[in-house]
Parts: structure tokens; C-alpha cells; sequence
């Protein structure tokens, strides 16, 4: 009994040996995966602020780039509509011009007769309905050129 009893505490020890070290190699590994971990924790935590930094730099260049693009558009916008305005202001010169010379045709050839001041009155208010049309006529199509350019930026953008 007690060869077998020494055999079964030797039989004993040996597997809680065993034991022993299987459990210490399992913590080995564990320690070994815990601290992989760790580092590898701590280089996305890195990528991640270098993602961070680089989406900041990105959007402070795509509000750089809008607000210069806004005033390039503001710029385009006014002189597209200056460009206009003296297009139409010259255009409407020389229709008054060309009615000027017109009326001072038709005055000197009738100047003496009461039906000449009639078509001069008549002439003028017509010009001046033809002026003011024509003034309302180039503001519509200014705001519509105008909104068409903000569109096209609004779709650029």
C-alpha cells in the first residue's frame, strides 16, 4: 500500500508538474498575445490621429477652396454683369441715337406743321416705353443668367 501510495504521490506530482508548467506556457502566451495586443492598439490609436490630422487638413483645404471658388463666381457673376449692363446700355444708345436722327429727319422735313409735334411726342413716348421694356427685358435676363450661375457653381461645387 504504501509502495503504491508513494507511486500514486510521485504519479501525482508529476501531472501537477505537468500541470504547472502547461499553465505557466498558457500564461507565457497570454502575457505574449496581451502585450501583441497592446502594440497593435496602440499603432491604430496612431494611424487614427494621423487620420484625423489628415481629414482636418483636408477639410480646412476644401473650405479654402469653396471660399476662393465663392469669390471667384462673385467675381465672374459682377463682371458678367457689367459686361451686360454696357452691352445693353450701348445697344440702347445707339437705338436712341438712330431714333435721335430719325426724329431730326422727320422734324426738319415737317417742322412747321402741328402733326410734326405729334409724332415727336408720340416718338418720345415711344422711345421711352421702348427704353423702359427694354431696361425690364435686360433685368429679367440678368437674374437669370444670375441664378444660372449659381447653379452651375452650386453643381461645380
Amino acid at each position: 500500500c504504501e509502495k503504491q501510495l508513494d507511486e500514486t504521490v510521485v504519479s501525482c506530482e508529476k501531472a501537477q508538474e505537468n500541470m504547472k508548467q502547461r499553465h505557466e506556457n498558457e500564461m507565457h502566451i497570454l502575457k505574449k498575445q496581451i502585450s501583441d495586443l497592446k502594440n497593435e492598439i496602440a499603432e491604430l490609436q496612431g494611424q487614427a490621429e494621423v487620420l484625423k490630422e489628415a481629414h482636418h487638413e483636408a477639410t480646412c483645404r476644401h473650405e479654402e477652396e469653396k471660399k476662393q471658388l465663392q469669390v471667384k463666381l462673385e467675381e465672374e457673376k459682377s463682371h458678367l454683369q457689367e459686361t451686360l449692363r454696357l452691352e445693353h446700355e450701348m445697344e440702347l444708345k445707339a437705338r436712341l441715337a438712330q431714333a435721335q436722327a430719325s426724329f431730326e429727319q422727320e422734324r426738319e422735313a415737317l417742322q412747321s406743321s402741328a402733326w410734326t409735334e405729334e409724332k415727336v411726342r408720340g416718338l418720345t413716348q415711344e422711345l421711352e416705353r421702348f427704353h423702359q421694356e427694354e431696361l425690364t427685358s435686360l433685368g429679367e435676363r440678368h437674374t437669370l443668367e444670375k441664378e444660372e450661375l449659381r447653379k452651375e457653381l452650386l453643381e461645380k461645387h
